[in-house]
C-alpha cells in the first residue's frame, strides 16, 4: 500500500477503533497515560503494517492483539522499573453513567479485583472478538478460551456480588429454588 493511501487507512481505523483499543488498554493497565501510549504505539505499528503490505483481513482483531501485548509489555516494564508507590495505585476514574442503584460503580469495582488474565478475556469479548482473536490476543489456546471465559465470568460474579453485600451462598440458593 503507499503510504499516503495507508496513512488514510490508519486514520480511518483510529476513528472506527480508537475508543475502544482505548478502553481496553486502561480496562487493562489502570493508567490512562499507559493506555494513551500503547493506543499510540498500536496505531503506529497499523501504519507500519499496512506500508509493508501486511494483511488486512482482519484488522479489528489484529489491533486488539497488537494492544494486548503492548500492554503486556508496558505492565512488564513497569513492574521492572517502578518502584512501588500509593501513587502508582490511582484507578483511572471513568466518564459518570447513569447509575441510580450502584450496579455500574459495583461492576467496575469488581472489575478491578480480578487478575490480569480475567480483565483481559472480559475486555477482549466485551469487544466482539471471536474465540480466534481472543485466543491470539491473550496467548492461550483457542480450545481454552471459552473454559477461561466462563471461569472470569464466574470470579467476576462473585467479586460483584461481594461489593454489593450479596452472601453468594443465598444467591445460589435463591437461583436453584427458582428452577424446580
Amino acid at each position: 500500500m503507499r503510504s499516503t493511501e495507508a496513512v488514510d487507512r490508519t486514520r480511518e481505523l483510529f476513528r472506527e477503533h480508537g475508543t475502544a483499543i482505548y478502553r481496553f488498554a486502561v480496562a487493562l493497565l489502570r493508567h490512562s497515560q499507559d493506555a494513551e501510549d500503547v493506543v499510540q504505539e498500536t496505531f503506529l505499528k497499523l501504519l507500519q503494517h499496512l506500508e509493508g503490505g501486511g494483511d488486512t483481513a482482519n484488522l479489528r482483531g489484529w489491533l486488539f492483539t497488537v494492544a494486548a501485548n503492548a500492554a503486556r509489555d508496558r505492565q512488564r516494564k513497569r513492574m521492572r522499573w517502578t518502584p512501588w508507590s500509593s501513587d502508582h495505585d490511582r484507578a483511572v476514574e471513568p466518564p459518570p453513567l447513569a447509575d441510580e442503584d450502584g450496579r455500574h460503580r459495583a461492576l467496575r469495582a469488581s472489575l478491578r479485583h480480578l487478575p490480569d488474565r480475567d480483565r483481559l478475556l472480559l475486555a477482549l469479548r466485551a469487544q466482539g472478538l471471536s474465540y480466534r482473536d481472543i485466543a491470539e490476543a491473550a496467548g492461550v489456546k483457542e480450545s481454552s478460551v471459552g473454559q477461561f471465559l466462563a471461569r472470569a465470568i464466574e470470579r467476576w460474579t462473585r467479586a460483584f456480588e461481594e461489593e454489593r453485600g450479596v452472601d453468594h451462598e443465598v444467591s445460589f440458593q435463591r437461583a436453584d429454588s427458582g428452577r424446580r
